[in-house]
Protein backbone atom coordinates (compact mmCIF):
# COMPACT_ATOMS: atom_id res chain seq x y z
CA UNK A 1 0.00 0.00 0.00
CA UNK A 2 1.56 3.34 -0.78
CA UNK A 3 1.99 6.05 1.84
CA UNK A 4 3.20 9.35 1.78
CA UNK A 5 6.81 10.01 3.96
CA UNK A 6 7.20 13.57 2.70
CA UNK A 7 6.16 17.06 4.55
CA UNK A 8 2.57 16.91 5.45
CA UNK A 9 2.54 13.32 5.18
CA UNK A 10 -0.58 12.82 7.76
CA UNK A 11 -2.49 14.91 5.71
CA UNK A 12 -1.42 13.71 1.99
CA UNK A 13 -2.09 10.00 3.42
CA UNK A 14 -5.08 10.96 4.51
CA UNK A 15 -6.43 12.90 1.19
CA UNK A 16 -5.05 10.26 -0.53
CA UNK A 17 -7.55 7.77 1.43
CA UNK A 18 -10.93 10.22 1.06
CA UNK A 19 -9.63 10.42 -2.97
CA UNK A 20 -9.88 6.74 -3.15
CA UNK A 21 -13.33 6.80 -1.71
CA UNK A 22 -14.24 10.06 -3.62
CA UNK A 23 -13.63 7.54 -6.80
CA UNK A 24 -15.67 4.82 -5.89
CA UNK A 25 -19.14 7.27 -4.86
CA UNK A 26 -18.64 9.22 -7.82
CA UNK A 27 -18.99 5.76 -9.82
CA UNK A 28 -21.70 4.80 -8.30
CA UNK A 29 -23.22 8.57 -8.78
CA UNK A 30 -22.66 8.94 -12.21
CA UNK A 31 -24.09 5.25 -13.02
CA UNK A 32 -27.46 6.42 -11.24
CA UNK A 33 -27.75 9.16 -13.41
CA UNK A 34 -26.65 7.70 -16.78
CA UNK A 35 -29.08 4.92 -15.96
CA UNK A 36 -32.20 7.68 -14.95
CA UNK A 37 -34.48 7.25 -17.27
CA UNK A 38 -36.23 10.66 -16.77
CA UNK A 39 -32.63 12.54 -16.80
CA UNK A 40 -31.68 11.09 -19.91
CA UNK A 41 -34.50 10.88 -21.79
CA UNK A 42 -33.38 13.23 -24.53
CA UNK A 43 -30.68 10.50 -26.01
CA UNK A 44 -31.64 7.79 -27.89
CA UNK A 45 -30.87 3.96 -26.60
CA UNK A 46 -27.60 3.90 -28.58
CA UNK A 47 -26.51 6.89 -27.43
CA UNK A 48 -26.96 6.49 -23.46
CA UNK A 49 -24.91 3.10 -23.66
CA UNK A 50 -21.97 5.15 -25.79
CA UNK A 51 -22.13 7.39 -22.79
CA UNK A 52 -22.65 4.57 -20.16
CA UNK A 53 -19.45 2.95 -21.79
CA UNK A 54 -17.07 5.67 -22.13
CA UNK A 55 -18.23 6.57 -17.65
CA UNK A 56 -17.12 3.25 -17.06
CA UNK A 57 -13.99 3.41 -18.81
CA UNK A 58 -13.44 6.68 -17.01
CA UNK A 59 -13.97 5.10 -13.53
CA UNK A 60 -12.33 1.81 -14.38
CA UNK A 61 -8.61 3.32 -15.39
CA UNK A 62 -9.34 5.46 -12.72
CA UNK A 63 -9.35 2.42 -10.33
CA UNK A 64 -6.78 1.03 -12.23
CA UNK A 65 -4.56 3.89 -11.83
CA UNK A 66 -4.74 4.12 -8.19
CA UNK A 67 -4.21 0.02 -7.32
CA UNK A 68 -0.87 0.73 -9.92
CA UNK A 69 0.21 3.77 -7.58
CA UNK A 70 -0.49 1.52 -4.04
CA UNK A 71 2.18 -1.21 -5.82
CA UNK A 72 4.41 1.40 -6.47
CA UNK A 73 4.25 0.93 -9.90
CA UNK A 74 3.95 4.23 -11.57
CA UNK A 75 4.51 4.36 -15.15
CA UNK A 76 1.82 1.86 -15.48
CA UNK A 77 -0.08 4.34 -13.32
CA UNK A 78 0.51 7.05 -15.54
CA UNK A 79 -0.45 5.16 -18.63
CA UNK A 80 -3.91 4.33 -16.82
CA UNK A 81 -4.44 7.86 -16.23
CA UNK A 82 -3.49 8.78 -19.19
CA UNK A 83 -6.43 6.69 -21.01
CA UNK A 84 -8.71 8.36 -18.06
CA UNK A 85 -8.13 11.55 -18.82
CA UNK A 86 -8.45 11.00 -22.56
CA UNK A 87 -12.04 9.72 -21.79
CA UNK A 88 -13.03 12.60 -19.41
CA UNK A 89 -12.12 14.95 -22.43
CA UNK A 90 -14.20 12.71 -24.51
CA UNK A 91 -17.36 12.76 -21.99
CA UNK A 92 -17.08 16.51 -21.98
CA UNK A 93 -17.37 17.06 -25.52
CA UNK A 94 -20.33 14.80 -26.35
CA UNK A 95 -22.45 15.59 -23.28
CA UNK A 96 -22.40 19.47 -24.38
CA UNK A 97 -23.32 19.16 -27.73
CA UNK A 98 -25.46 15.99 -28.98
CA UNK A 99 -24.08 16.74 -32.64
CA UNK A 100 -20.60 15.79 -31.11
CA UNK A 101 -22.07 12.34 -29.75
CA UNK A 102 -24.07 11.84 -33.59
CA UNK A 103 -20.22 12.32 -35.42
CA UNK A 104 -18.35 10.59 -32.70
CA UNK A 105 -21.29 7.40 -32.98
CA UNK A 106 -21.06 7.88 -36.96
CA UNK A 107 -18.27 9.56 -38.12
CA UNK A 108 -14.80 7.05 -38.58
CA UNK A 109 -13.03 10.35 -38.65
CA UNK A 110 -14.49 11.95 -35.11
CA UNK A 111 -11.71 14.53 -34.26
CA UNK A 112 -11.37 15.37 -30.55
CA UNK A 113 -9.26 18.08 -31.16
CA UNK A 114 -11.55 20.20 -33.42
CA UNK A 115 -14.58 19.44 -31.02
CA UNK A 116 -12.97 20.89 -28.29
CA UNK A 117 -11.28 24.15 -30.18
CA UNK A 118 -15.27 24.87 -30.80
CA UNK A 119 -15.97 24.64 -27.36
CA UNK A 120 -13.21 26.87 -25.88
CA UNK A 121 -14.03 29.30 -28.29
CA UNK A 122 -17.88 29.45 -26.55
CA UNK A 123 -15.85 29.48 -23.24
CA UNK A 124 -15.48 32.57 -21.12
CA UNK A 125 -11.75 33.43 -20.60
CA UNK A 126 -12.20 33.46 -17.01
CA UNK A 127 -12.96 29.91 -17.29
CA UNK A 128 -10.42 29.04 -19.15
CA UNK A 129 -7.91 29.87 -16.58
CA UNK A 130 -9.00 26.85 -14.39
CA UNK A 131 -7.97 23.83 -14.66
CA UNK A 132 -7.39 22.27 -17.77
CA UNK A 133 -7.88 18.26 -18.13
CA UNK A 134 -6.64 18.71 -21.41
CA UNK A 135 -3.38 20.22 -20.18
CA UNK A 136 -3.17 17.61 -16.88
CA UNK A 137 -3.43 14.59 -19.83
CA UNK A 138 -0.39 16.25 -22.30
CA UNK A 139 1.56 16.44 -18.98
CA UNK A 140 0.78 12.52 -18.11
CA UNK A 141 1.40 12.06 -21.78
CA UNK A 142 4.70 13.70 -22.03
CA UNK A 143 5.86 11.80 -19.34
CA UNK A 144 4.78 8.56 -20.98
CA UNK A 145 6.42 9.36 -23.82
CA UNK A 146 10.25 10.15 -21.99
CA UNK A 147 9.74 13.76 -23.95
CA UNK A 148 11.79 15.51 -20.75
CA UNK A 149 13.64 13.16 -19.17
CA UNK A 150 15.58 15.91 -17.19
CA UNK A 151 12.70 16.00 -15.00
CA UNK A 152 11.70 12.34 -15.23
CA UNK A 153 15.21 10.74 -14.63
CA UNK A 154 15.63 12.10 -10.78
CA UNK A 155 12.36 10.79 -9.97
CA UNK A 156 12.70 7.08 -10.92
CA UNK A 157 16.48 7.20 -8.51
CA UNK A 158 16.21 6.49 -4.87
CA UNK A 159 19.58 6.20 -2.79
CA UNK A 160 21.46 6.09 -6.37
CA UNK A 161 19.23 2.86 -7.62
CA UNK A 162 17.11 3.29 -10.65
CA UNK A 163 14.42 0.31 -10.85
CA UNK A 164 14.03 -1.03 -14.32
CA UNK A 165 11.14 -3.57 -12.94
CA UNK A 166 7.33 -2.45 -13.21
CA UNK A 167 7.65 -1.50 -9.82
CA UNK A 168 9.75 1.62 -7.91
CA UNK A 169 10.89 -0.22 -5.19
CA UNK A 170 9.71 -0.47 -1.80
CA UNK A 171 10.18 2.92 -1.15
CA UNK A 172 9.41 5.99 -3.54
CA UNK A 173 12.03 8.46 -3.96
CA UNK A 174 10.90 12.03 -2.24
CA UNK A 175 10.41 13.39 -5.82
CA UNK A 176 8.54 10.80 -6.70
CA UNK A 177 6.63 11.08 -4.24
CA UNK A 178 6.19 14.86 -4.50
CA UNK A 179 5.38 14.05 -8.06
CA UNK A 180 2.32 11.72 -7.10
CA UNK A 181 1.55 14.36 -4.65
CA UNK A 182 0.64 16.58 -7.50
CA UNK A 183 -0.88 14.02 -9.61
CA UNK A 184 -3.38 13.08 -7.15
CA UNK A 185 -4.86 16.56 -6.56
CA UNK A 186 -4.83 16.97 -10.25
CA UNK A 187 -6.60 13.70 -10.58
CA UNK A 188 -9.22 14.78 -7.97
CA UNK A 189 -9.56 17.81 -9.98
CA UNK A 190 -10.39 16.45 -13.20
CA UNK A 191 -12.91 14.27 -11.45
CA UNK A 192 -14.51 17.12 -9.88
CA UNK A 193 -14.27 18.34 -13.57
CA UNK A 194 -16.33 15.33 -14.95
CA UNK A 195 -18.79 15.54 -12.00
CA UNK A 196 -20.08 18.18 -13.13
CA UNK A 197 -21.51 16.96 -16.02
CA UNK A 198 -24.32 15.33 -14.26
CA UNK A 199 -27.02 17.23 -11.83
CA UNK A 200 -27.19 15.82 -8.47
CA UNK A 201 -30.95 17.38 -6.74
CA UNK A 202 -30.98 14.49 -4.59
CA UNK A 203 -29.92 11.53 -6.27
CA UNK A 204 -27.66 10.40 -3.96
CA UNK A 205 -27.15 12.84 -0.71
CA UNK A 206 -24.04 10.45 0.44
CA UNK A 207 -22.17 11.40 -2.37
CA UNK A 208 -23.27 15.00 -2.02
CA UNK A 209 -21.31 14.40 2.15
CA UNK A 210 -18.66 12.78 0.22
CA UNK A 211 -17.86 15.76 -2.71
CA UNK A 212 -18.18 18.57 0.60
CA UNK A 213 -16.04 16.14 2.49
CA UNK A 214 -13.02 16.31 0.33
CA UNK A 215 -13.61 19.31 -0.99
CA UNK A 216 -13.26 20.63 2.43
CA UNK A 217 -9.92 18.73 2.74
CA UNK A 218 -8.75 20.14 -1.03
CA UNK A 219 -9.30 23.30 0.87
CA UNK A 220 -6.94 22.36 3.55
CA UNK A 221 -4.83 21.74 0.49
CA UNK A 222 -4.62 24.92 -0.70
CA UNK A 223 -3.96 26.14 2.46
CA UNK A 224 -0.57 24.55 2.60
CA UNK A 225 0.61 24.13 -0.94
CA UNK A 226 -0.64 27.47 -2.94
Amino acid sequence: MFNFTIDNADFLNDFYREFKEYIKSAYAFSAKFLINPTLMENYKEQEKLTLILINKSIYQNMFNTITQIDNNMIFSALSCLENALYNIRLFYVLKINHNNLYKYMTDEYFDLKKCEEIADKNTDVKDRNEFSVKDFYEEIKKNNRFDDIKTIMPAQINDGNLYIGLANGKELSDKLQDKIRGYIISMYKALNFHNQMFFNGGIDNEFEEIEGSIYRKFMDYVKLYV
